[in-house]
């Protein structure tokens, strides 16, 4: 039976909907932490903060999307009867930023964002239905070297916000279905073969191969890519009988972008893997994944898109990455526990000194510390309380010493002098 508002004998359902989670005192802090860390690191490398809406017109997602993700959408009608959605990433209310209101523009376009997003996906795995993404989109620059930026800069935001001891994989959107093209397959064993590869499904890859005339270079690698993964050294042996030269191009692009990488210094903690299954008509060139052996999701992603504003009327070269926010806080909490809910230092008073109490709170918080007021008159038997506002004076305890004096002494003796 439904619960009646306002009746006094009804009582609500309190559960909560699957795939939305709560955060409590500390745990919420410490998300709030990793969002800042993170544009933190955006804004230090010249990326500007955007803004955009939770909704968007239905058509403006859809022509932005793969009909894959489409379905995956929140979507319902306003009062004036237009279909709207709820986004499931932000890349495309970029793309819709820059083509109508950022045109103008000097390119490139460096710009960053953080904000929730939804998916109405099933409930699998513990997948989230809302969860928090960062990220950056470089607009406006077709060169290996702002990929190499964007790998970069992702890794640095998560050594700011202290994900350390991740794996990058880095690949190429255009490697499996250009070995498939120049192996002569026509479009409908190209997609039996790409499927069985999304699947990592050998068998069917093999049974699908099997019915073509694939040359043997291009079957070796086929059935060898989930082994198709490593450092620089793979790109050669790739390359070894390969033809066509779609493929031939993406090996060259992944040996200039390893050398830019290198000069990023962060190649330490970067695989090539070759055999990476992406979304094939979203990216266009180098891809790559954020993974941790703390997770079992990918804690980001990114790569080159370079048809996706042309989509809205302004054909421009693009390159970006987000980070799951959500799980890098995972990621952090099976690493250093639960975070502790933050204390506020607290200040207790005798009689007739609650102003007192109440302007030095005023004063600590000044300084950056929180503090919290007592709401009643302490007990004077009370003698372990922090800081206590008493007639004749203020008391504290401080690095375990006891100290009495004026508000400006207790100040000082709480949080250090003032510089």
């Amino acid at each position: 039976m439904a619960a009646v508002v306002g009746d006094p004998r009804s009582t609500p359902a309190l559960g909560r909907a699957g795939g939305f989670s709560d955060l409590l005192p500390g745990a919420a802090g410490r998300r709030r932490d990793l969002i800042e860390a993170f544009v933190g690191a955006f804004e230090s490398w010249g990326y500007g903060l955007l803004g955009t809406p939770l909704v968007e017109p239905l058509d403006t997602v859809a022509a932005g999307i793969g009909a894959a993700r489409q379905s995956q959408l929140f979507r319902f009608m306003d009062a004036d009867g237009a279909l709207l959605t709820l986004v499931g990433e932000r890349t495309v209310s970029v793309a819709r930023v820059v083509a109508t209101q950022l045109q103008r523009e000097q390119l490139p376009l460096r710009l960053c964002y953080a904000g929730p997003v939804l998916r109405n996906a099933p409930l699998l795995d513990g997948r989230r239905r809302e969860a928090i993404q960062a990220g950056c989109e470089l607009i406006g620059h077709a060169g290996l070297t702002a990929d190499a930026e964007c790998i970069a800069l992702a890794a640095a935001a998560l050594e700011r916000g202290g994900v350390r001891g991740v794996q990058i994989d880095v690949g190429h959107a255009d490697f499996i279905p250009g070995v498939l093209e120049s192996a002569g397959l026509d479009a409908d064993a190209q997609r039996i073969v790409l499927g069985a590869l999304a699947r990592r499904d050998l068998v069917a890859v093999e049974a699908a191969l099997e019915r073509t005339d694939v040359r043997d270079a291009e079957r070796r690698l086929l059935l060898a890519f989930p082994t198709l993964r490593g450092g620089r050294e793979i790109l050669d042996t790739a390359a070894i009988g390969l033809g066509g030269d779609r493929p031939r191009g993406a090996i060259e692009q992944l040996m200039q972008l390893w050398e830019l990488i290198e000069e990023h210094g962060v190649t330490q903690g970067v695989h090539l893997d070759l055999g990476a299954v992406r979304d094939w008509d979203y990216y266009t060139g180098p891809t790559f994944e954020v993974f941790s052996l703390d997770s079992g999701f990918p804690l980001g992603s990114g790569g080159r898109y370079d048809s996706l504003l042309e989509r809205f009327g302004f054909p421009a070269r693009a390159t970006g990455f987000v980070l799951h926010v959500d799980r890098c806080n995972d990621v952090l909490t099976r690493r250093d526990g639960e975070p502790q809910r933050p204390a506020a230092l607290r200040v207790a008073w005798s009689s007739g000194q609650r102003a007192t109490a109440l302007s030095l709170a005023k004063r600590l918080r000044e300084r950056g510390v929180a503090a919290v007021c007592d709401l009643d008159l302490t007990d004077p038997r009370a003698t372990d309380t922090p800081v206590q506002a008493c007639s004749d004076g203020v008391h504290w305890i401080a690095r375990r010493a006891r100290g009495q004096g004026s508000i400006d002494a207790a100040v000082d003796a709480l949080t250090g002098p003032a510089g």
